[in-house]
């Protein structure tokens, strides 16, 4: 359940821990005792307490592995089950003008571009397009050589972008859209685009499957 980041002759892993910093639980530590505990006697539960809750194999470092075995319940879905595919893309050596042509034709929002051996590249919206042709830097700055149709996807595509792995949990994308402000995620493996996930593929999800238990 990992997510990347792809750019032309890029394909890093992004572990969760580098996107989703502010709510990571650091690893269990062993410590050592500053004094001896009765065994029978824990804060007032005593052991037998204690087993009825938990079973004696039950630890603190059981309960954050457990987030692994989700899946288990049924109650998961992964990027693969709710991507749509295949996908319209571009590449790199279109032109503006072609872009904007699918965009209008396609009425889609964002758009893959993938080099020459299938990998993903890129990703360009179709704001990427309206502020290019204005002749708009991404802080809404003008530019001082004037803007074409003519001119390439790749001067205007934004690279490197988050990709998601086929298994990545759709709750990680959700929560990668809020605190990102992503609207599409490329589904890839090994570095070649398999799908793509929208705010609308999520919102679908939780429609089709209301009994997901849908926390992070």
């Amino acid at each position: 359940m990992f997510f990347y980041v792809q750019g032309p002759n890029k394909h890093e892993l992004m572990p969760l821990e580098r996107i989703f910093d502010r709510h990571v639980v650091n690893k269990t530590e062993a410590i050592k005792a500053t004094k001896a505990i009765d065994p029978k006697q824990v804060h007032g539960v005593t052991q037998e307490q204690t087993a009825q809750k938990h079973p004696p194999s039950f630890s603190a470092g059981d309960a954050y592995q457990a987030v692994d075995k989700l899946s288990e319940d049924g109650r998961v879905l992964f990027a693969y089950q709710i991507m749509t595919a295949p996908v319209v893309s571009l590449t790199a050596a279109m032109t503006v003008n072609q872009a904007l042509k699918i965009f209008q034709s396609k009425r889609f929002r964002h758009l893959p571009v993938i080099s020459s051996t299938g990998k993903v590249a890129g990703m360009v919206s179709d704001r990427d397009v309206l502020q290019y042709m204005a002749g708009l830097h991404d802080h809404l700055q003008k530019t001082s050589a004037p803007h074409k149709t003519s001119d390439k996807v790749e001067h205007l595509m934004q690279s490197p972008v988050i990709t998601a792995g086929m298994k990545t949990d759709i709750r990680y994308i959700a929560r990668l859209f809020v605190e990102q402000h992503i609207g599409a995620v490329p589904v890839v493996s090994d570095g070649e685009l398999k799908g793509m996930i929208t705010r609308s593929d999520i919102l679908r999800a939780v429609m089709n499957h209301y009994e997901l238990e849908l926390w992070i």
